[in-house]
Formats: C-alpha cells, sequence, structure tokens
C-alpha cells in the first residue's frame, strides 16, 4: 500500500499543496485533503467500501500541523471509509472530479467533522447528524434506566423507557424515508437503507412496507447508475428477494386451512427415518424448534403438559428441529424431557423445511386432523391449548 509521508514536506510547500489549484481533482480523478485536531502525526487511513468487503486504497501520515492528502483514480462512483482506527471512522461517496475538504477532531472524527466538495459525502453527513442527535436520546434513556435499578417501579419506569425508545426509532425512520424521498437518485441512499439503529435494521428486507422504499431506490438507481457495481448489487438483492417471496406465496397457497400437510421423512436422533405421513389416524401436532432458540425452550414445558394430557387421545407431537449440531439437540431434548418422536436433518435454516412450510420464525406451529389435513398453524401458548382443547372436545 502506497504511504504519502506529508510532514516531510516544508510549510510553505504544504499552503501551495492545500491551498491551489494544482493539486484539485481531475475528471479522472478525485482528492481528499484535510485538516485535523488532536494529532500527533497519526496514521490515517482510505479504504473503499464494496458491499461484500473493504479493500485498502492508500494510507498517509498526518502532518504537524494536521493536514492530509490523498488523490486516486477510482473506476466509479463509490462509497470510502476514512478512518484513523478501527472505531474512529467517517464515510464518503465520491465521484470523480471532486475535491473533497475534511475538518475534524481526530479523537472523534464522526462526531465533529464537516465535509465539502462532494454532493454525496454531503448527503451521508446529513444523515450521520440525525443518526447521532437520536444517539444522544438514547443515552439519556440508558442513564434513566441505570440509575433506576432497585427503585421500587423500576418495571413501571422500563416500561417508560421502551415507549420511549420505540418512539425514537421510528422517528430516525420516518428520517430516513422522508431522506430517500428526497433524494432518490443518490448512491447516498444506500447508506440510510443498510442503518442500523443499535442492533436493529432500520429498513427490514422482510417487511413489506420496508420494501416498497427498497424498491424504489432500486428501480431509481438501476436507471441513474446501470454500470455501478453498488447499484447493481443492490438490484440483485432485491431481484433475490422477489423471487423469495414469489415462492413463499406458492408454499403458503398450500399451506391452507383445509389442504393436506406437505409430507416430509427425517431421521430421529437413532437414525430412525419418520414421515407425515406414517401419522395419520391421529391428531398431529409439529413443533418446529431447536435447542438454540430460548423462545422454543421457554414453550417446552407447556408443550410437555399438552402432551402428557392428551397423548391417550389420538393425539402426537412431532418435534422437528433446526439445530445444525447432534450434542446440543439431543441434550436439549433430554433437559427439557420432550419425550414424543424428534426429528432433524441438522441443516439449521438450509433445511428444505423453511420453504416447505413457509417459516419465518420459529416456535412455529402445525396442527394436522386424522386424515393428515391441516387444522390450524402458527399458533403458540394459551391459543395453542386452547385450540388443541376446542379440536379434542
Amino acid at each position: 500500500m502506497k504511504k504519502i509521508f506529508i510532514y516531510f514536506l516544508p510549510l510553505i510547500a504544504m499552503a501551495i499543496l492545500l491551498g491551489c489549484g494544482g493539486n484539485k481533482a481531475d475528471k479522472n480523478s478525485f482528492v481528499i485533503k484535510g485538516k485535523l485536531t488532536n494529532t500527533k502525526k497519526d496514521s490515517i487511513y482510505l479504504e473503499e467500501l464494496t458491499s461484500k468487503q473493504m479493500i485498502g486504497v492508500d494510507s498517509a501520515v498526518v502532518s504537524e500541523e494536521g493536514e492530509f492528502y490523498f488523490k486516486v483514480k477510482p473506476k466509479e462512483i463509490g462509497f470510502y471509509i476514512l478512518k484513523l482506527r478501527k472505531n474512529n471512522f467517517i464515510t464518503l461517496l465520491i465521484d470523480n472530479g471532486e475535491t473533497v475538504e475534511i475538518v475534524a477532531d481526530a479523537k472523534q472524527l464522526l462526531k465533529t467533522y464537516t465535509v465539502s466538495g462532494s454532493k454525496g459525502s454531503e448527503l451521508i453527513k446529513e444523515l450521520d447528524d440525525h443518526l447521532q442527535l437520536n444517539y444522544i436520546k438514547v443515552d439519556s434513556l440508558s442513564k434513566i434506566y441505570n440509575d433506576s435499578k432497585g427503585k421500587p417501579d423500576i418495571l413501571k419506569i422500563k416500561a417508560s423507557v421502551d415507549s420511549t425508545y420505540k418512539k425514537i426509532f421510528f422517528d430516525e425512520k420516518n428520517f430516513q424515508k422522508k431522506f430517500i424521498d428526497k433524494n432518490t437518485n443518490s448512491l447516498a441512499c444506500i447508506i440510510a437503507i443498510y442503518r442500523q439503529f443499535g442492533r436493529e435494521p432500520i429498513f427490514n428486507f422482510n417487511v413489506k412496507e420496508d420494501c416498497a422504499y427498497i424498491e424504489k431506490l432500486d428501480n431509481a438507481l438501476t436507471t441513474t447508475y446501470p454500470d455501478n457495481q453498488q447499484a447493481k448489487d443492490l438490484h440483485e438483492r432485491v431481484a433475490k428477494l422477489k423471487r423469495t417471496e414469489a415462492e413463499r406465496q406458492i408454499a403458503e397457497s398450500k399451506l391452507e386451512i383445509g389442504a393436506e400437510a406437505p409430507d416430509f421423512t427425517l431421521e430421529t436422533p437413532d437414525g430412525k427415518s419418520v414421515s407425515v405421513s406414517s401419522f395419520k389416524g391421529k391428531i398431529l401436532l409439529i413443533d418446529f424448534w431447536a435447542s438454540w432458540c430460548a423462545p422454543c425452550r421457554a414453550e417446552n414445558p407447556k408443550m410437555v403438559k399438552l402432551y402428557k394430557k392428551y397423548k391417550d387421545k389420538d393425539f402426537t407431537i412431532l418435534g422437528v428441529s433446526f439445530d445444525r449440531e447432534k450434542d446440543p439437540w439431543v441434550n436439549a431434548i433430554k433437559a427439557d424431557k420432550l419425550s414424543w418422536t424428534q426429528v432433524s436433518d441438522l441443516k439449521y435454516w438450509d433445511s428444505p423445511l423453511t420453504k416447505q412450510y413457509n417459516i419465518q420464525a420459529i416456535p412455529y406451529s402445525v396442527l394436522i386432523d386424522k386424515e393428515g389435513k391441516i387444522i390450524a398453524k402458527g399458533l403458540t401458548g394459551e391459543s395453542l391449548k386452547a385450540k388443541i382443547a376446542e379440536i379434542m372436545k
């Protein structure tokens, strides 16, 4: 990787370098030049951010005056990470011909930087600023909650904090939507749709309303940047989502109440093959679960009670695990005292059953009558208990 040791340049040469037009971008390159405070000849790095990986582009050592400079000849407009350390960086969107100027505090780039000379980077700064304001609000909520631990009204305070957090989250999401509506033809919107708020994605690619914004952006960027790799990667993901949704709808059409339950054959822990069709003549509850799924494990004691209550009345359960390793699966069966038939292909979410039974999350249940037809699906807890009680009457 090439290094530019700017601090060897005399001060007057630096003034010429950063102050006149001789080192500005041309039609085949872009320039980044900056001024940092609170730096002691730090190394600064420029990396390209693709949809699949980070690619090192260049590095430099910041001068004693806090100045640095990069000149790059990219293939196309793209995203770049300018960083001092792993958690101290900013994101830029730069095109050929742009001379980008950065001013920031080296100790906290994201919270202090200003950017000019690049429309795409200025748009990302707009996203960054709004996100940081909402994070400040969340930090205040965290302090309120932590200060309330041990107090008698902690549950009430927690409920209030949770409610306020949701409002902050949706404020951020609404801002992102308006941002996309206003800047639909900008690649900066890709940053918006992939952003997370804490650990939660702001736009969920599996939610219909969110997909409408994502598809709107995809259509605009495919038209504006037909040959850009970032736009192509987004288009490919949207196309895949559409294919998956079409497959899901086909699968769902085969799972209507009254339809014959799709048959499958899997093995028990001891290697015995078991099919859904082998349970005809009994009311069958297919319970999709996994040892690593906390909600599933919490549901298991209720399943044990249901099984004990109705196992002698032509009712049984078939447990289908989405585990990927045998030992955790077998240990969970023993620990939770699951005495009914258990099967798995140990393929985790790659199991064909996720598509065959259109399973988006677990625990998930499908209730089948004695003829092998679907009676109910997706029930848990009290709703499942009530439905089985109704059938067993």
